[in-house]
């Protein structure tokens, strides 16, 4: 299989539509005190992510090889705890693996990201809420008229008909019994708590999502998918993590970041563990920066801007919108 560029037959209207998307953008996030960080996307480390793949390069004259950033949040990360209290970047990531070309993917898309103090899911909320408007404005179209915020737990119950109880609590076979019971695709008794949740978010949730209206929120994911979210130290069985949707799409995931360098080592350890490829170098400059002078407590969220654009005019596929794109031939 090889891929080759593309080139929309109505490219002149996108890339108009996309700049007045960016400038939109960047206004909002100027205009509250944000700083626009240019960001290094080629690193000698790479996330842990056992579902992400970063693209190598191997330069002529350098011995290891770098890689290309999923995202840029280690970087960015690196810069709040430097001082730099509000910081977006807004730029190209990068994902490599099979399934990287299809209706909602491309190995490199266009990512906001973007990290200011705070210590609750409900400033992203807002951050999202008032970026989607701006970028409704500037691409002329109405924005999203309703929002919802609720807990993945409540989301389970009233889309899918499932209590996600029994996994919280550790009982897997439980859970996996009842979405086997409840036609979840491909549930198994045997599977392990990320496969058992990942199965029934795929088959009950995603469809579920996709006809609701307006923008849908969901926080508190299980601790097993915390990433480097906290904790809840209300609910350890949760993460302070929230994730935004639109008509179904996935548009953006966000974090009260985790602090503590010992666990993230501990975290990325683990993800490595779950790769079916070998692990990416950590980021050990990170590590040494959270461990002083420390990183303060803040949010972060990440934002897909193709996808953004595509939830917001209505398409079907990001070839709907992008000017230029891979394509599988």
């Amino acid at each position: 299989m090889s891929a080759r560029l593309v080139r929309h037959p109505d490219a002149a209207r996108l890339v108009e539509q996309r700049a007045r998307l960016l400038a939109a953008l960047r206004g909002w996030l100027d205009s509250r005190n944000f700083l626009e960080a240019d960001v290094p996307p080629l690193a000698p480390h790479a996330g842990q992510e056992p579902h992400l793949r970063p693209p190598l390069v191997q330069l002529d004259g350098l011995p290891t090889p770098l890689y290309l950033q999923t995202s840029p949040e280690l970087a960015l990360k690196r810069l709040v705890c430097a001082g730099v209290p509000r910081v977006y970047a807004l730029g190209f990531a990068f994902r490599g693996g099979r399934d990287e070309i299809s209706t909602l993917h491309q190995p490199q898309f266009t990512m906001l990201e973007w990290y200011r103090p705070g210590t609750r899911v409900e400033e992203l909320v807002e951050d999202v809420l008032g970026l989607v408007a701006a970028a409704a404005a500037a691409l002329r179209v109405p924005a999203p008229a309703t929002h919802r915020l609720m807990s993945v737990r409540e989301a389970f119950a009233e889309f899918a008909g499932l209590d996600l109880q029994p996994l919280l609590d550790g009982d897997v076979h439980a859970f996996s019994t009842a979405a086997k019971r409840a036609g979840v695709d491909g549930a198994c008794a045997e599977d392990d708590a990320p496969t058992a949740f990942g199965r029934a978010l795929v088959s009950r949730l995603d469809p579920a999502l996709a006809r609701q209206p307006g923008l849908v929120f969901l926080r508190d994911w299980p601790a097993f998918g915390a990433a480097l979210a906290r904790l809840s130290p209300q609910d350890p069985r949760v993460a302070l993590r929230v994730e935004a949707y639109l008509r179904g799409i996935e548009l953006a995931n966000g974090y009260v970041e985790l602090a503590d360098a010992e666990e993230h080592r501990r975290r990325w350890r683990e993800e490595a563990a779950r790769r079916e490829d070998e692990a990416p170098p950590w980021d050990e400059g990170l590590l040494a920066d959270l461990a002083s002078p420390g990183l303060p407590e803040c949010v972060g969220m990440a934002l897909g801007v193709d996808r953004l654009h595509l939830a917001l005019v209505g398409g079907s596929s990001l070839a709907d919108v992008l000017p230029l794109r891979l394509e599988s031939t």
